[in-house]
């Protein structure tokens, strides 16, 4: 087999190319330079290389302007990073003739992912966790060698083998969720149970079996159900699980919970005996709408989906279209608006808070803010909604405004509604960016 290596500098990926090393299988390095670090993204590349040289084996190198690519995509920057590396990955392998990529994630790593999964709300199949032996597009094997060896346990062997590596700065950096998981809550983890990550990952095998059973009972079901895109309901309601077998065949739409909710209550009351307040009634994800009719209800792609763009970079003043909203940018002297009494639909900040560029996008579960005249205290927006009473289309055409470089769902504002208590006025404010909702 021939093996792509996908090496960072970091602990786990020296680690896991020092082991191919002495393996004898045949293998070759490749290295992102996603550009988010300055000079140390820079070192770490050439780290890399020069380990790939003094070992004679080949090495692949590609730069990303990985910021650029989560404002145009309306990305997190972990997200924007795991899309640009796998799709390098991917094509390096098919085009140099590699049968499989290896990445470095560790048990750690996994069990990271477990509790990312429960916090932002999950199915079976996110209780999962990583498959060691998976599968890239073009038929590239990806390989986790390394997933069942913990972080202490690497660190062990960098130590016993003289393992170099690079250290992360950005590790530290407990705005990225994963390493406020890994820095803040795995430590009190380890006080309740110091055996909590194999703990974690025998979970995640055993959830793995309950899906497998899971997926096998659903294909059965849905076989009977659905044809195209039309669920006939009186059989979906006769078995006894439809409600999980109604949520896998709504997930791969982008419904939201509350939109299932209301799908159920209203299959609930159907189940009744109150028929007549089933048909006519559409429920709408980001892409598609599930319309209700006699004893059926059938799922079809939004016919605007395809031309509403789902965020939009704002780069300077003018008009911005983003899910079928405009959105005015003006920037002023402060003495243009010498009232902050403003109309419906209007805000404004000090310019300085919010520099450009700035993204507009849809607004997404996890997503928080510090509401202007709270005192500081965050909120979710998904509360907000619920104490403004906004309806359900309202919600999901609301636009959410992020500054650059946000990724931890922290929101400048919600055009037109509210806006974060870091964006107020002050007196000593020059300049005033004033954003209308059209």
């Amino acid at each position: 087999m021939k093996v792509l290596l996908a090496v960072s500098g970091g602990i786990d990926s020296m680690c896991m190319a020092d082991m191919f090393s002495r393996a004898g299988v045949e293998y070759a390095v490749a290295h992102c330079n996603f550009h988010l670090r300055g000079a140390e993204s820079d070192a770490d590349a050439e780290f890399v290389q020069e380990w790939a040289e003094n070992h004679g084996v080949q090495f692949f190198r590609e730069d990303f302007d990985t910021a650029a690519y989560a404002a145009e995509h309306g990305v997190s920057i972990e997200m924007a990073a795991r899309d640009l590396r796998y799709a390098w990955f991917t094509r390096v392998a098919a085009e140099e003739g590699f049968d499989a990529v290896a990445v470095a994630h560790n048990a750690n790593d996994n069990a990271e992912t477990l509790i990312l999964n429960l916090l932002r709300g999950t199915g079976l199949r996110g209780l999962r966790g990583m498959a060691a032996d998976g599968l890239l597009p073009e038929g590239i094997r990806l390989l986790r060698p390394m997933l069942g060896m913990t972080r202490e346990e690497i660190e062990v062997y960098a130590e016993e083998h003289r393992v170099e590596y690079r250290v992360d700065s950005t590790n530290a950096d407990t705005g990225y969720k994963r390493n406020r998981i890994r820095n803040a809550v795995f430590p009190e983890f380890k006080e309740i149970n110091p055996s909590f990550v194999r703990t974690l990952n025998a979970d995640m095998e055993r959830f793995t079996q309950v899906d497998d059973i899971a997926e096998d009972y659903f294909r059965e079901a849905e076989g009977k159900i659905l044809k195209d895109n039309e669920i006939t309901v009186p059989e979906l309601l006769a078995l006894k699980h439809w409600k999980y077998v109604l949520f896998r065949i709504l997930e791969p739409y982008g419904f939201h919970a509350d939109t299932l909710g209301a799908v159920v209550k209203l299959l609930e009351d159907f189940q009744d005996g109150e028929a007549g307040t089933f048909s006519g009634k559409r429920f709408h994800s980001p892409t598609h709408v599930l319309e209700t009719s006699a004893g059926a209800m059938t799922v079809r792609e939004r016919p605007e989906a395809a031309d509403v763009p789902e965020a939009v970079t704002v780069t300077g003043p003018g008009d911005y279209v983003v899910l079928g909203r405009t959105v005015h940018i003006e920037v002023l002297p402060r003495e243009a608006v010498p009232s902050l009494k403003l109309p419906a639909g209007v805000l404004a900040c000090d310019a300085a808070t919010l520099p450009f560029p700035f993204l507009l996008r849809r607004w997404q579960p996890g997503d928080w803010m510090r509401p202007f005249g709270m005192g500081g205290c965050a909120k979710k927006l998904s509360d907000l909604f619920t104490d403004r009473k906004m309806s359900l289309s309202e919600k999901e055409s609301a636009v959410v405004i992020v500054p650059s470089g946000e990724t931890d769902g922290h929101v400048a504002a919600v055009a037109g509604v509210r806006m974060d208590e870091a964006l107020r006025i002050a007196k000593g404010s020059e300049t005033i960016l004033r954003i209308t909702l059209l």
